[in-house]
Parts: C-alpha cells; sequence; structure tokens
C-alpha cells in the first residue's frame, strides 16, 4: 500500500511506502493507494537515455533530445514544459517529446495535473542545456 499526502490544494505533495511516521502540515491529508510504491511510482515517467530522477546536463549544440514518457493505460499525457502545457500522445502508454539543444537553457517536465499525479521523482525531470 501507498500512501498519498495531499497539499491543501489537493496536489500530490509526496508518496511513501511507509506511513508510521507521516506528521501533517496545515491543511495536508493523507489517503491510500492500493497499489505498491513502485508500480505507484511507474504510472507516469519520464527519462532521457535511459536516465530519470534527476538533473541532466548536455551540451548546447546537441542533437534534439528525445524524451520518453511513459504512462501505462493512457493514451495521452498533458504535461508542463517549463511552465507551458504540451500533450504527448502515447502509444501502448509510451511516448516520447522532443526538444532543442541548440541553445542553452534549462527544461523542467513536469506533470499538468498535480492532482492525480506526484511532481516528483521519476515524474520531473530537468535538463540543462549548457
Amino acid at each position: 500500500m501507498t500512501h498519498i499526502i495531499r497539499n491543501s490544494d489537493l496536489t500530490i505533495k509526496t508518496f511513501t511506502e511507509r506511513g508510521d511516521d507521516i506528521v501533517l502540515a496545515a491543511g495536508e491529508t493523507l489517503e491510500f493507494s492500493p497499489l505498491s510504491f513502485t508500480d505507484y511510482a511507474n504510472r507516469l515517467k519520464f527519462s532521457l537515455a535511459g536516465r530519470s530522477g534527476e538533473t541532466i546536463y548536455i551540451p548546447a549544440g546537441s542533437p534534439d533530445l528525445i524524451v520518453s514518457v511513459s504512462c501505462p493505460g493512457e493514451a495521452s499525457i498533458a504535461l508542463m514544459v517549463n511552465g507551458m502545457p504540451e500533450t504527448v500522445t502515447l502509444t501502448n502508454g509510451i511516448g516520447s517529446l522532443t526538444l532543442s539543444a541548440e541553445v542553452p537553457g534549462l527544461y523542467i517536465i513536469t506533470p499538468a495535473d498535480k492532482t492525480r499525479y506526484c511532481p516528483a521523482g521519476q515524474a520531473t525531470l530537468f535538463i540543462e542545456v549548457k
């Protein structure tokens, strides 16, 4: 079972496998998912060249970046890329997002619906083009 902590606006703050030491802040709520921690975490995953859940540094001028998006059971997923909405079409829960590495900058990729998906771990990706 996975323990899910929600902020007062119902967005997911975090989730954990163990709940015996959870202390909620004012306005937070606790709910449960029957999914295992791993299954819950794998509901949405972004990766670049097999790397996920970390900041990835890419040299400017590199070829386009192909970010893999996995969201099993969905036909599409709404994302936020640097605060701008982007929809990725999925086939069998898998799709990709192409980003330019032509000029230096930072890409921050998160789920658009933070009430459904936690914007942490494998469901957030930072790519810095240097």
